[in-house]
């Protein structure tokens, strides 16, 4: 059956879940979204999450058995990032974070986190968290004061996980800190992990015992996440999934997510990269020139944390935004002093490269959120800037043509019902944009 006459079928049979699919597609094409956390999925990946494997599922009792499907995902991720091991048989970070945790610690183990991350995945387990963040004046991490932390404090575990931490780490100095008190060393790569599959930006592979990171937004796969450690914590690892419940193994995710680590390992994927870092460079500079302040000072990643002027409220920034269109993630930025929280916008560009944004889109989105930001925004302003970025986005797909791999001639030129039902979708958000 064809993608219009399921579509068909679907909005005969349940037409309030039709409804709900044609709404959200609406959405996601006239808006853009900077949220760290979002891109859209591969159209291949997607397309094997659909397939008939989702009819499949292999039941593996145990951390000896697996699956030759498993294997082929396994030594993709372990031959993308030179890891020792890889485990992905999980279904989320949350999960990862869980068999991390499992593996690593005892009850009542003491864990020094950057920003307190991953405590929000220890619901039920007996961990003592201790906290360090970045300096309150010049906004970087002061290993220095993060080696007497740990000096202190002894933890079993340090956790690493820069989500709101737009510069390179120091990966060497925070390995010396792990091992001068005979830690274990955790970096979460989170929405950076593009960036490290592309060789654009350093990866902690070599240094940390263990590394995690989900496998949507910046590698564009499936909803999972990936756990990679050293090969002496393998063993352990592996008996923490199988002990967590995690025997299931559904051949439609393997298949989607190996295909995402394939082309992860592609030329085009490091242009996606490139893109990407010059398009946040773009819009780093773009909000400096309006007299936004960015928090880190700038971006050395895909992140930036814009913060508000003086006396603009950050929640109803975000609100302002979603009216024109932009969604942004707002975030409490914790520091060295648990009394001092700086507060400022996560945004991320991975998201608007995916749809075909180039660097000089960035201009417009500047504008945006400097009028935001600084305060001056009024409902006609709101208005005006919808419409601007509504035009900017209406020839953007979900997922830019630009990012898919070349094919043979034959291939490219066959008719595609995909673009036919695009350009209805495109007339069909004209026309709710001007009712």
């Amino acid at each position: 059956m064809k993608k219009e006459e399921m579509l068909q079928h679907l909005k005969a049979l349940d037409p309030a879940i039709f409804t709900l699919l044609q709404d959200e597609i609406c959405r996601q094409r006239c808006t853009l979204s900077l949220i760290p956390t979002e891109s859209a999925i591969s159209p291949l990946a997607a397309f094997l999450e659909g397939s008939a494997l989702a009819n499949s599922t292999l039941d593996t009792y145990g951390a000896a058995h697996t699956s030759s499907i498993e294997e082929l995902v396994r030594t993709r991720a372990q031959d993308l990032f030179g890891s020792e091991h890889a485990v992905v048989r999980l279904g989320g970070i949350a999960a990862a974070s869980r068999v991390a945790f499992l593996a690593l610690l005892h009850p009542g183990d003491t864990v020094l986190s950057f920003n307190r991350r991953k405590e929000e995945h220890c619901a039920g387990l007996n961990y003592h968290f201790e906290s360090f963040g970045i300096d309150p004046v010049a906004q970087r991490v002061d290993w220095d004061e993060v080696m007497q932390l740990a000096a202190r404090v002894r933890p079993r575990l340090i956790i690493f996980s820069p989500v709101s931490y737009p510069c390179i780490p120091n990966y060497e100095r925070l390995t010396e800190v792990a091992r001068a008190v005979g830690a274990y060393l955790w970096v979460d790569i989170g929405q950076c992990v593009g960036l490290v599959a592309a060789g654009l930006i350093p990866s902690p592979v070599a240094c940390a015992d263990v590394v995690s990171f989900p496998t949507n937004d910046a590698l564009r796969g499936p909803d999972g996440a990936i756990l990679l450690c050293k090969k002496e914590l393998a063993a352990r690892m592996d008996a923490a999934v199988a002990n967590t419940g995690h025997s299931a193994l559904h051949m439609n995710h393997l298949a989607a997510l190996g295909f995402a680590l394939h082309a992860a390992a592609q030329p085009k994927f490091r242009t996606y990269g490139e893109q990407v870092l010059s398009s946040a460079a773009a819009l780093a500079a773009a909000l400096r020139e309006r007299g936004i302040e960015l928090l880190a000072g700038g971006t050395e990643t895909h992140l930036l944390l814009a913060a508000p002027a003086a006396g603009v409220d950050l929640m109803e920034s975000v609100r302002s935004l979603r009216r024109i269109g932009v969604y942004v993630k707002p975030d409490r930025i914790p520091t060295m002093r648990s009394e001092i929280l700086l507060s400022a916008l996560r945004l991320s560009t991975v998201g608007a490269v995916t749809r075909g944004l180039a660097p000089a889109d960035m201009a417009l989105v500047a504008d945006v959120l400097a009028c935001v930001l600084s305060g001056t925004c009024t409902d006609r302003t709101e208005d005006r800037l919808r419409m601007e970025v509504a035009k900017l986005l209406m020839d953007k797909p979900l997922f830019s043509e630009a990012w898919m791999n070349e094919v043979s001639a034959h291939v490219a030129a066959a008719p595609s019902s995909v673009h036919d039902h695009a350009t209805g979708e495109r007339m069909s958000i004209l026309k709710n944009l001007l009712r």
